[in-house]
């Protein structure tokens, strides 16, 4: 297991009571759920933008949906598109590819998270590796992500709730 270093730091820094999962190597949030055997809506994964000035913010959705483009562009009233991998590398370098922990406070990012959360009594995050997820309670999510918008800004999945629990 390899936890990104600027997570735990930021982890350690606010006090917040985690614990980790291992599981089998997975290359994206909602496999990550499935190798877990946790349902995919309780895994935040992060999405990367940035504007056309090159600001860049960090979108979390449960990993079984998708972004709402169009309602993150209203809110921040800007029009955005998906940052390119090697972008995220030179921002991310404590993360293997394609496995960023959707916490955008402990990279310096803003962030805007999905109000499904809001609800959630268990949130789990990509550690930086991928093959560890990172647990915390609902409640510590929340507390963590305070500073950051949230509204409903994902979608379905191929018009469908795709759940690991249907599995």
């Amino acid at each position: 297991m390899t936890m990104s270093q600027n997570l735990s730091r930021y982890l350690t820094q606010k006090k917040a009571s985690y614990d980790t999962i291992a599981h089998t190597r997975s290359t994206s949030a909602f496999q990550s759920a499935i190798a877990s055997h946790i349902p995919s809506r309780t895994v935040a994964k992060a999405v990367v933008l940035k504007d056309p000035v090159d600001n860049y913010l960090m979108a979390v959705i449960p990993a079984n949906r998708r972004l709402h483009m169009k309602v993150i562009e209203d809110i921040v009233d800007t029009p955005l598109k998906l940052a390119e991998e090697d972008e995220l590398i030179s921002r991310f370098r404590d993360c293997k590819t394609g496995a960023i922990p959707a916490m955008g406070e402990a990279f310096n990012m803003e962030m805007i998270w999905d109000d499904r959360f809001l609800s959630s009594s268990d949130v789990y995050l990509e550690a930086g590796d991928h093959e560890t997820l990172v647990h915390v309670s609902g409640d510590t999510f929340r507390k963590l992500a305070s500073n950051a918008r949230h509204d409903q800004i994902s979608r379905p999945e191929r018009n469908e709730e795709i759940d690991v629990d249907a599995f």
